[in-house]
């Protein structure tokens, strides 16, 4: 799908939109895609984040700008007042008429500088909220500070229906102000890439090579930060309670470790590097070929946004087991295209993956589920349409005050 309809207005004022998160990885990963398409249909695009090594990739994809500044994802009241000051001096410049962030640390110095800048529509995507998974006073500063990027913004788009229920009822966001666009999630899912007969044979074997996949092997994936709010405890201790009663199963698990955030206590880092049945992989632009060799992929995480990776499994046929927390819950419903689990509770994990690998045929019947929902809800180019939609209009109405 392409969006046509309001093709006309926009070639007749090529709008300037910055698309900004706090990391790079979130451009490489999380908006994967968003720039170059909306830079192809009339949007003159700048993107904004920290440095990182992501970032050649990155340009190179998006074939738009970049404008690297600190946007470090710790509190810092000095580091962020500079970042929003630089963001202000970057602004005046731009002139953009929308300003699109995401994260946490995005969405709180750009609204801030859009709103001193003038930029008349500060849009931010709230990808899940931090505040309600962290304790006493710093579970109490991130509030502060969430609700503080929600009054410089003009519009916060939550891409879960359960979390802009959550930030309504708890007041920290106006009604007025908030929206999901579609039926929820950030980037939709790309269903030519996440696709079962887009794999290319050759490319498969290399890939079993690197897990050292034997036939008969039943492979757990996990993709996603390696920190303790992934679930990753709970996964490696109900992995290896797991082992004698499935001898031939096995747990990859993608993604980085970031020791100065939420890092994994010691315990399970341990068990992940001598544990000969635990393969770790640092990184991977390549998830859907190990979503086609797996038994299950099991995501216990502590909290989302709306997760990508369920999206992305769940468009290759592979069976998902997952916490039972928003943004999940509202992709996956027990029973019917998935297994949940209790949240932050290791014999939860054990017992959801033990019954998913005890009734494979079941699973695999709530995965093709799965995999139709993704087909009628979630095509990345059918939410790229509904985004530029809402950015013209906003656009228009703001600009008519």
């Amino acid at each position: 799908m392409r969006f046509l309809q309001n093709e006309n207005n926009i070639n007749q004022m090529r709008y300037r939109l910055v698309r900004m998160t706090a990391g790079s990885m979130a451009l490489k990963v999380s908006t994967r895609g968003q720039p170059r398409y909306m830079s192809e249909h009339g949007f003159d695009v700048t993107m904004i984040s920290s440095d990182g090594w992501e970032l050649p990739g990155v340009i190179a994809l998006e074939g738009c700008p970049h404008i690297k500044v600190n946007l470090s994802r710790k509190l810092s009241p000095v580091a962020d007042a500079i970042s929003i000051y630089k963001l202000y001096r970057i602004f005046k410049k731009l002139k953009p008429h929308i300003i699109h962030s995401e994260n946490l640390k995005a969405n709180l110095a750009g609204p801030i500088a859009g709103y001193f800048a003038g930029v008349p529509v500060r849009i931010q995507t709230m990808a899940g909220l931090v505040s309600p998974t962290k304790k006493g006073l710093k579970g109490w500063l991130i509030r502060q500070a969430e609700i503080l990027s929600f009054k410089f913004a003009t519009d916060v788009w939550p891409n879960s229906h359960k979390s802009m229920e959550y930030m309504i009822n708890t007041k920290m966001v106006s009604p007025k102000k908030t929206k999901v666009i579609g039926r929820g999630s950030t980037n939709g899912i790309d269903l030519e890439r996440f696709n079962p007969n887009a794999i290319v044979p050759e490319r498969l074997e290399e890939i079993k090579k690197t897990v050292d996949y034997k036939p008969g092997d039943s492979i757990l994936v996990f993709a996603g930060r390696m920190v303790k709010d992934k679930g990753v405890e709970e996964l490696v201790a109900a992995f290896e309670r797991l082992q004698p009663q499935f001898p031939d199963l096995k747990l990859v698990l993608l993604g980085p470790q970031e020791a100065d955030l939420d890092p994994l206590k010691q315990s399970t880092i341990d068990a992940i590097s001598k544990n000969e049945r635990i393969v770790h992989i640092d990184w991977t632009d390549e998830v859907e070929y190990y979503l086609s060799i797996a038994t299950l992929f099991v995501f216990p995480s502590y909290r989302e946004g709306f997760p990508n990776v369920i999206m992305q499994a769940g468009a290759m046929k592979c069976p998902v087991v997952c916490s039972d927390i928003v943004g999940n819950n509202e992709i996956v419903t027990n029973g019917v295209n998935g297994v949940l689990h209790k949240s932050q509770d290791e014999d939860a994990v054990y017992e959801s993956v033990t019954f998913a690998l005890q009734n494979k045929e079941k699973m695999q019947q709530m995965a093709m589920k799965l995999y139709e929902d993704m087909h009628n809800y979630y095509d990345r180019y059918g939410l790229y349409e509904l985004y530029i939609k809402e950015y013209i209009e906003l656009v228009e109405s703001r600009s008519k005050k």
